[in-house]
């Protein structure tokens, strides 16, 4: 990978829906009946990542999702019902003030920016590119869940916006390891970059 995508003062560090209901065993996609580990399991990562960005001085922002009858139009309350995965009418999913929208296991600090989106992308309806441009950052390090739904789009995204997305493949899941593979191969082949945590520990320097 070019060394200069990664440097330090070009970077911003998104941390993607580390939330109760995606990685709790008591959240929503363990209640809809989904194993939830393999998305738990990425977390100490995610964590040693957040470590080293504040240990090396690189911005972070903490994206949570949440939802409401504020943002829920007809057709987003309306996703997930021709698949298996989500159900959202039956168990709804980091619904704004509950404790499956709360932080798992990750804790900000008060000068990490914690940025509230409605939909799967973190620049969809957000300050997430005004943030970018305001750090002169041309890189976002994304980590986090899940690999192949909320970090894909924003990837995406990021792109049309004019960044260059790089996916920690260490430090991102999805509720299975084939399927967030698939997503890492999907972004590498057609939309940024894939690093891991000790690319950015090099590059970080």
């Amino acid at each position: 990978m070019e060394t200069e995508l990664l440097g330090k003062d070009r970077c911003v560090l998104a941390i993607i829906d580390v939330q109760n209901d995606f990685c709790h065993g008591d959240g929503a996609y363990a209640r809809l009946g989904h194993d939830v580990e393999p998305m738990a399991a990425v977390v100490p990562h995610v964590a040693k990542l957040l470590d080293l960005a504040r240990d090396r001085d690189v911005p972070r922002v903490h994206i949570r999702v949440a939802h409401s009858d504020w943002t829920n139009d007809p057709a987003w309350l309306q996703r997930g019902m021709g698949g298996e995965v989500i159900d959202v009418h039956h168990i709804p999913i980091a619904s704004e003030g509950t404790w499956g929208a709360e932080f798992f296991e990750i804790e900000p600090r008060p000068d990490e920016f914690v940025l509230t989106k409605h939909r799967y992308s973190a620049f969809a309806y957000t300050p997430l590119e005004l943030i970018m441009r305001a750090k002169a950052a041309t890189t976002i390090v994304l980590c986090g869940l899940a690999t192949h739904v909320c970090v894909h789009a924003t990837a995406r995204d990021a792109l049309f916006a004019g960044f260059v997305p790089v996916v920690v493949e260490d430090a991102t899941g999805s509720l299975t390891e084939e399927i967030h593979l698939r997503a890492l191969e999907d972004i590498r082949s057609f939309i940024g970059r894939v690093a891991t945590i000790a690319d950015l520990e090099e590059a970080w320097r």
